[in-house]
């Protein structure tokens, strides 16, 4: 992977935020790969492909870039609010890859990539709508809330400048694979219950934690966050199960669970 960027590639372009995001649509398209399977390459999706710039030639995964030179934050603009709530609700949100760049030299400083079974409702919050005067006025946008992701929602690919090999990165992104793969976790749920697990963690300072505790800090929040389901306290057992499966928790009996990963 050749962290520096071409930016002769921007050349024809007066806005800096043009030439920035033709520069590093080139660099990805050549640089990167799939982190869900071997494939070596993404493929460029044809301009104004909604939702997704990248796709995989061999696993068909879809891929979003993200760029800019500072550093990011807490959160992220992102598209129509209502077309995200759906996309996550049926399994159609791409992999974001979040690339910083280090100006002037133009050089890959940092990336990461967050898989899509990482965005959920909690990690999305809704913009204000455009003013009555806007062109698009009412259009209502998006943000990915990056501070509300769990640790292994991010899978670093370079690291201050550092590139990681591709067997480790790939060793991070299949540890939780199976949140992707395991169609009870669909919409988000199998990502949130896990964010959930390490914040009653970190509340704790346990590595184990039953039901009931469960129920009483994140029943409230879940069923706002799910207004359509009316049994959140079996979901989230089934949650519980699908992370027993996944080999990060350990049920003890009698409503008790151990984190193991």
């Amino acid at each position: 992977m050749d962290l520096q960027l071409d930016q002769s590639i921007g050349a024809q372009y007066k806005s800096e935020a043009q030439r920035a995001r033709a520069v590093t649509e080139a660099w990805a398209a050549d640089n990167m790969y799939c982190l869900a399977c071997a494939s070596a390459h993404l493929r460029r999706e044809p301009n104004n492909t909604p939702v997704r710039d990248y796709n995989c030639p061999d696993c068909g995964a879809g891929y979003q870039l993200k760029s800019q030179a500072r550093r990011f934050g807490r959160s992220v603009t992102n598209s129509e609010y209502g077309q995200k709530l759906r996309a996550i609700r049926e399994g159609r949100v791409p992999h974001y890859i979040f690339l910083r760049y280090a100006r002037p030299d133009w050089v890959v400083s940092d990336l990461f990539v967050v898989p899509s079974h990482f965005v959920t409702f909690g990690v999305i919050e809704q913009r204000n709508p455009l003013s009555e005067y806007a062109r698009r006025r009412g259009w209502t946008g998006s943000k990915i809330l990056l501070g509300e992701l769990p640790q292994e929602g991010r899978v670093l690919v370079v690291d201050r400048y550092s590139v990681r090999t591709k067997s480790d990165v790939r060793s991070d992104w299949q540890q939780f694979q199976f949140l992707g793969a395991d169609l009870r976790a669909r919409g988000g749920w199998g990502a949130e219950v896990l964010s959930c697990v390490r914040r009653l963690q970190q509340q704790t300072g346990r590595g184990e934690f039953t039901l009931q505790e469960f129920y009483t800090n994140f029943v409230p929040e879940l069923s706002a966050r799910h207004p359509e389901n009316h049994n959140v306290e079996p979901k989230i057992r089934q949650q519980l199960q699908v992370l027993r499966h996944g080999g990060i928790l350990r049920f003890l009996g009698s409503g008790r669970y151990r984190v193991l990963a």
